[in-house]
This record gives C-alpha cells, sequence and structure tokens, in this order.
C-alpha cells in the first residue's frame, strides 16, 4: 500500500511542477505561472514519494513513518486555518483530503505486521521475543527468551516442573553486535535462534506448525499508529502446538502437541514495570486463550502512561480490550499477592484474579529508565477467570496450576 502512495506523491508532484498554470487557475489562486510555493510543494511531494516507497521496503524505521505523518498532520491544520483566516470554503477540501491520508497512515502504520521480522535490526529499541510452552498432563513448564538490551544479547531458559517442585534456569550473553536477524529469521546467536516455526537453543528444539490462533497486539492502534506510543507487545502465534524437547539444569521435559505461544515486545528504553498472565482452558469446542498486560507504556517526550490490554479467543471469536478508552474502564489490581482484574472485550466482560506460583517462581534482574528492577515468573500458577455476554449465563473458568504469571517491579 505504501508504493500505492509513492507514486500517488510522485505524480502529484508532477503536476504541480508540469502544469502549474492549470493548477492556480483551478484553485483560483493569483499568479497562475510557476511560483515559489509550486516549486516547494513539487519537492515536498518528492521528499514524502521516497519515504513511502521506503518504508514499503523496511516499514519498522519510526523515523521515516513520523516525518510523513508530520507533513500530513501539519497541511491539514494549514488547510483548516487557511479556511478559517481567509473564509474560504475550498481549503477545507484540502483539509478533509489530507486529514484522510494522515488517519490511513496512521492505520497503516499500526497494523504494519511482518512475523518474526526483529524491530532492534533497524531502530535502536530494546527487543525480547519468547516461546512459553506447556504440559498440563506432566505439570511442566518450558520457558525460553531471546533478547537485546542496551548493546547485550541475552538468553535465558527457564524448565518449571510441578510434580518435581523445581524450577532451573539458565542464561547467557554475548555482544549485541553478533546477533543477526533477517526476512525470516527473528533472532540467531551462536546456537540460538528464533524463526517461524522452529526455536532452538543449546539444550532445547522445539518446532510448531501453522497456529491455531494467529497475531494478536496489544497496543493501542492508533496511539501507536500516530507515534505516541512507542514501545509494544503482540502475541506473534496466539496459540500453537510444539513438539519438542528442553533440558535445563538438571530436568529435561518432552513436548508433543502441546499448547505454546510466542511472544514479541519491543520498548525504546524498557519498562519500569509490568504484570502480565496467561492461561490457555481446554475446551471441547476448541481452547480458550486469555491473555492480560498492564504496564507502563513509553509515550512521547519520555512520558509514561500506565495501560491495561487484554486479549481473548473464545469458542472460534477473538476478543480485544486495547486502547485508552478501553484501558481506563479495565480494572487491574494487585494487593497481597493476588491481581484481579476486570477487561470488556467488546461483548465479552472477563473478570478473575490469578497468583503467582511463589514456590516455584524464578527471579531475575531487569534495567528500567527509574533504575533497577526484579522481575518474578512462574508458570504454575492459579487463574479464576468469568466471561459474561449480556443475555447468556456467565462461563467459569479455572485452572490451578497452569496460568502462566509474571511480575514485575522497580527493587
Amino acid at each position: 500500500m505504501m508504493r500505492v502512495y509513492g507514486w500517488l506523491f510522485l505524480a502529484t508532484g508532477v503536476v504541480f511542477v508540469a502544469a502549474p498554470r492549470p493548477l492556480t487557475a483551478l484553485l483560483g489562486l493569483p499568479n497562475g505561472g510557476p511560483g515559489l510555493w509550486l516549486g516547494l510543494a513539487g519537492s515536498l511531494m518528492a521528499v514524502i514519494s521516497l519515504l513511502s516507497f521506503q518504508i514499503e521496503e523496511e516499514p519498522f524505521l519510526d523515523s521515516r513513518w513520523n516525518l510523513l505523518l508530520l507533513s500530513k498532520a501539519v497541511s491539514s491544520l494549514l488547510f483548516a486555518a487557511f479556511a478559517a483566516t481567509e473564509r474560504e470554503p475550498a481549503f477545507l477540501v484540502g483539509a478533509a483530503v489530507d486529514s484522510a491520508i494522515l488517519l490511513h497512515l496512521a492505520l497503516l502504520r499500526a497494523g504494519v505486521s511482518r512475523p518474526y521480522r526483529s524491530r532492534a535490526a533497524c531502530a535502536p529499541v530494546q527487543e525480547a521475543w519468547f516461546v512459553m510452552v506447556q504440559d498440563h498432563a506432566a505439570r511442566r513448564g518450558f520457558w525460553a527468551r531471546y533478547a537485546v538490551s542496551r548493546g547485550l544479547a541475552e538468553c535465558r531458559a527457564v524448565l518449571f516442573d510441578k510434580a518435581a517442585g523445581r524450577a532451573e534456569a539458565e542464561r547467557w550473553e554475548r555482544p549485541a553486535a553478533e546477533v543477526e536477524s533477517g526476512p525470516a529469521t527473528a533472532y540467531r546467536l551462536e546456537g540460538f535462534s528464533l524463526a517461524k516455526g522452529r526455536a532452538t537453543g543449546p539444550t532445547w528444539l522445539l518446532t510448531w506448525p501453522e497456529a491455531e490462533v494467529g497475531l494478536l497486539r496489544f497496543a493501542p492502534r492508533l496511539l501507536s499508529g500516530a507515534g505516541l506510543v512507542r514501545g509494544g507487545y503482540e502475541a506473534v502465534e496466539g496459540l500453537t502446538r510444539v513438539t519438542g524437547e528442553a533440558r535445563v539444569g538438571g530436568l529435561t521435559a518432552r513436548f508433543a502437541d502441546a499448547p505454546a505461544g510466542v511472544g514479541h515486545l519491543w520498548s525504546p528504553r524498557g519498562a519500569r514495570g509490568w504484570r502480565w498472565t496467561r492461561a490457555v482452558f481446554p475446551l471441547p469446542g476448541g481452547a480458550t486463550v486469555f491473555e492480560l498486560l498492564t504496564a507502563d507504556a513509553p509515550v512521547l517526550g519520555g512520558l509514561r502512561a500506565p495501560l491495561t490490554a487484554a486479549r481473548l479467543v473464545h469458542e472460534g471469536r477473538a476478543y480485544a480490550c486495547v486502547g485508552v478508552l478501553g484501558s481506563l474502564s479495565a480494572r487491574s489490581v494487585l494487593r497481597d499477592g493476588t491481581w484481579s482484574f476486570r477487561a470488556r472485550l467488546g461483548a465479552v466482560v472477563a473478570e478473575g484474579e490469578c497468583r503467582l506460583d511463589e514456590s516455584l517462581a524464578v527471579e531475575f534482574p531487569y534495567a528500567s529508565p527509574s533504575g533497577p528492577g526484579v522481575c518474578r515468573t512462574s508458570m504454575t500458577g492459579s487463574m479464576r477467570l468469568t466471561l459474561t455476554v449480556a443475555g447468556a449465563p456467565p462461563v467459569g473458568l479455572s485452572t490451578p496450576e497452569d496460568a502462566i504469571v509474571e511480575l514485575a517491579a522497580l527493587s
């Protein structure tokens, strides 16, 4: 689509330069010949045409999007101002056209999706990918994280074994410059790699087919599209089925068609703190997947705003609570170790609570703009969830030890 805009802007610039007299006569402007404003308009069209073509090739560079959106935002405001000051309604046509283009561009930016395409490879952001797989029957879970942050490439792996009452963790690090990524590979570092359908490490190999539930986005679409929210999180694979083996420390787990997910998050400076949970409830008509995130989202000027987002897949349909209005109406409270929540996801109200499994939680430090913090994760937490739709009886779901719960706060 951005290639179409590139040709459109280029053609408009050619009209400005090649046919100045008919154009100015059509617009009712004085001095129907070539002039300074037509030359400037033509040069601007050349610039935004080039930006559009470059965005088509690499959609994750914020600077290109910001320049293009700034151009359309300023022209929309100026057209509206000219209509008011000159008492000329014709300028409102220009304001309407450029405002529509501005909105469409913001939506295109928010909708940019190239699964397993690294953002850190083309922009100075901190980025992490993680794979999480659970064997509910064996009461085991495996979690692998591939990250780039502050010049450091870091990989972590944790194996949770509820039956054994143990959790083993390992960590590896290398300079960030050694990480490779490409169109089909999100992360490659020596023996570590993550790509569509495959995750590997020194002691694990996991594969999966096409996902049952695809991409689930948690960033507010218009805010991220306008560049006001500069970080994001998405479930690249909302639900897939993993086969493979993982060994961490003295623990080993084998997975066969086990429910799993792949997540991707990025931020220019890192998060100050967050709460995140995910649970998969096997049901006869298909699994229900619920995911909830509360975090301080980075916005312009180094400011941060607390946002809560939720995603639900239930009875084959996807529901979302994403954005400012949804966040304002949501409830997310952590008190005495219990995280209670309530969110409206379209026609569904999701309400419940979850707890970290304190006996099997793994801690790791992280750096934030406000100082050092500690993140605690367990894949054997509990969750109680009630789904309510107007006119239908509530659906109650619960799991005593299959919820993934992660709590991070400044230390």
